[in-house]
């Protein structure tokens, strides 16, 4: 069973040198696993070293542990640690680790701590450690730079920030690295300035709101494609939900405050196990035009409420959510994770319902769509197959979808007698039914129950 391993028990078993126990954890925002040690003698290892430690420095801190090689798979969104690599202790030379991070960082990352544990069973081999302290994170930004000269001369040079977001570490974008830069630092104090007006102006603004008029799909799907743009997807394979009602709402505390029932929600949106396929930020929320407020990982997801009624999420369609660990090739075309598909759909309604509870009146009825959208690798369709995915069946029985480019699937819900478990089945129903499958054959179903439902326990 995968799980997270938490700090205090990581230093724990470091101390005993039993690392087996480190098997079947889950990398996280404070964990990053490699197999081997970093090739020093490469520019491409000095770089790999100066990316993870600046990533972690750049969150939260956390610890790398050198030795422990990682799989990805199927019923997990994240690597899960499968194999214990010890070593030889010359293999690591920390002073020349402690070297390039100083040549290649800025500004220098305070309190690092190098460590190697020697196995129980064979003190000859161990892992290595680098922590990264929780306070370093009062001197970021951390920037990876490093000026490239030959025969003395100058050629070039590279600047890169990175962040660890959950077990990934991305290179942040241009754009977005010139908009950090340009404000700096000086500006950061501002940060609960700013908030305390939004929620002040939100305040003053609730009884001065008129009721908006009833949605039609087309607005709402504007709002999507506004999405995907905004989290980087808008041309490449994305998965969209959302849900509006069917009279006029309205969020009245939406704006007030980080506090209250409905931001909390749109903050930390439920999920069912650790590292599943759920679509929680769990970053701050930011009021956006007066209009929404948004949660949002550039790249990874984001999570929307619109004063006026609609919710909105968006996660990658490729193989960073929908389609993980499904080993999509440009000769198969992706292909959908069937856990991924239930777990997310599953999350949404229920999500859905919780949200509309703070909703002024609850609406009596409301629409929810899900949206596959631009689903294909070289014009090849996307496919789904109804087995729940381990290794052993990644090749049986998969069909391809009748349109390449995607398909949407909607309902309606009546509020007062709604269950996010029949939710998710009717929107599933829909899907399997496109892709040629009798729902019979679909998975995660309690067949039971009256109405079927998709069951939570299945997935968890």
């Amino acid at each position: 069973m995968a799980r997270f391993i938490p700090f205090d028990e990581i230093s724990a078993i470091l101390r005993s040198g039993e690392f087996t126990a480190f098997l079947g954890g889950l990398e996280d925002d404070h964990l990053e696993c490699k197999s081997a040690p970093y090739d020093l003698t490469q520019e491409h290892g000095k770089m790999e070293l100066a990316k993870d430690v600046s990533a972690l420095a750049n969150a939260d801190g956390g610890i790398i542990l050198i030795g422990l090689r990682t799989e990805r798979e199927p019923q997990q969104l994240g690597d899960i640690i499968r194999r214990v690599g010890a070593f030889a202790r010359n293999r690591l030379d920390f002073a020349q680790y402690q070297n390039v991070l100083s040549e290649w960082v800025l500004p220098a990352i305070p309190g690092l701590r190098f460590d190697w544990y020697a196995n129980s069973a064979n003190r000859d081999e161990g892992i290595g450690s680098i922590l990264v302290p929780h306070e370093a994170n009062r001197e970021r930004p951390y920037v990876v730079a490093k000026v490239v000269s030959n025969a003395g001369r100058i050629i070039g040079s590279y600047v890169g920030f990175f962040e660890r977001l959950r077990e990934n570490v991305a290179p942040m974008k241009p754009s977005d690295l010139r908009d950090r830069l340009k404000d700096g630092r000086r500006f950061s104090e501002l940060d609960s300035r700013l908030g305390n007006i939004e929620e002040m102006i939100g305040k003053l603004t609730v009884a001065q709101v008129p009721r908006p008029p009833a949605f039609s799909a087309e607005i709402v799907f504007k709002r999507v494609q506004r999405a995907r743009r905004e989290l980087g997807y808008e041309d490449r394979p994305a998965f969209s939900l959302a849900a509006w009602p069917l009279q006029p709402i309205d969020f009245p505390d939406l704006f007030e405050s980080h506090d209250v029932p409905v931001v909390r929600l749109l903050e930390q949106p439920p999920h069912l196990r650790p590292m599943g396929f759920d679509f929680a930020p769990r970053r701050l929320s930011t009021i956006v035009e007066g209009q929404l407020r948004r949660s949002i990982i550039p790249e990874s997801k984001i999570l929307e409420i619109w004063r006026d009624g609609p919710l909105i999420c968006v996660v990658p369609g490729d193989d960073w959510h929908l389609c993980w660990a499904m080993h999509s090739t440009p000769e198969s075309g992706l292909r959908i994770n069937n856990l991924a598909l239930a777990e997310t759909v599953y999350l949404f309604c229920d999500w859905s319902l919780r949200a509309y509870a703070n909703a002024v009146p609850t609406p009596e009825r409301f629409k929810i769509r899900i949206m596959l959208s631009g689903m294909n690798v070289n014009g090849i369709p996307f496919a789904l197959n109804p087995h729940r995915p381990n290794v052993f069946n990644l090749a049986g029985d998969w069909r391809t979808a009748p349109d390449a480019a995607g398909g949407h699937f909607e309902i309606e819900v009546e509020s007062a007698r709604a269950d996010p478990g029949v939710m998710a089945y009717g929107l599933l129903q829909d899907v399997y039914t496109w892709f040629g499958f009798n729902a019979s054959e679909m998975p995660y179903v309690n067949r039971e129950a009256r109405p079927a439902r998709i069951d939570p326990a299945q997935i968890g």
